[in-house]
């Protein structure tokens, strides 16, 4: 009776390993079905930005190089969050949260290889003139929505903010919609891997869901999908 108890012990713990693998997966399926890349976006601003940060051929952070400095930040925000640094080239940043050495190491990397000097703010005192770059390095709601009044207060026109690994778990994907629905926030990016919110003043309230990058083969088949409805 033991061995088959145990038996079945295994094989349910299987059974819900291979449910979340696939949950995990189709939930990504679902963003890229759901997604646009910058040919789907109509503000002059965000093109831009996507353009520029997401697709733009430049230095891009290899598995090889994540794995040598021995980043604690996943690959796919750690890449994407590389891109944005170099695209977007802050003086000023200001991370903040229980991870917040994770990030600002990485962040290091990204500003060294890329000749970019980042000058990073404590969260006890105003940050004149506001941050050009702020990261939410909370996993806890209430610890991540008070970091991000920290973070109003010591915005600018320009400043963008993150949220890395919005989609980790269910968790994570309320903390991302309470951030996206503050009122401060005025334009909003999905981009699956990272949260990015920004607080431009002239931008009317958008929210975007954004490939993260270009593939030929799969952007064709989505844009068939959208654009004639031949998938369903």
């Amino acid at each position: 009776m033991a061995i088959i108890k145990y038996q079945t012990h295994v094989v349910f713990k299987t059974f819900i390993f291979l449910l979340k693998d696939r949950m995990s997966k189709l939930s990504y399926t679902s963003f890229l079905w759901q997604s646009v890349d910058d040919h789907g976006i109509h503000s002059p601003f965000m093109f831009r930005f996507i353009n520029k940060a997401f697709y733009a051929k430049g230095p891009r952070l290899s598995k090889k190089e994540h794995r040598a400095q021995n980043m604690q930040v996943p690959y796919p925000a750690a890449e994407l969050l590389y891109r944005i640094v170099n695209y977007i080239r802050p003086a000023k940043s200001f991370v903040i949260g229980e991870d917040a050495d994770k990030i600002i190491d990485m962040l290091r990397y990204a500003g060294e290889e890329n000749k970019i000097k980042l000058w990073f703010f404590s969260p006890l005192a105003p940050i004149p003139g506001g941050t050009d770059l702020a990261v939410i390095a909370d996993n806890k709601k209430e610890a991540a929505m008070a970091s991000f009044e920290n973070i109003v207060s010591n915005s600018h026109n320009d400043t963008v903010c993150i949220l890395p690994n919005i989609h980790a778990n269910a968790h994570m994907e309320t903390i991302w919609h309470a951030l996206r629905n503050h009122p401060k926030a005025t334009v909003t990016v999905d981009a699956y891997h990272l949260g990015i919110i920004f607080f431009r003043k002239e931008q009317v309230e958008q929210h975007f869901m954004v490939r993260p990058s270009k593939s030929f083969f799969r952007d064709a088949l989505i844009g068939l999908k959208n654009g004639y409805g031949l998938l369903g």
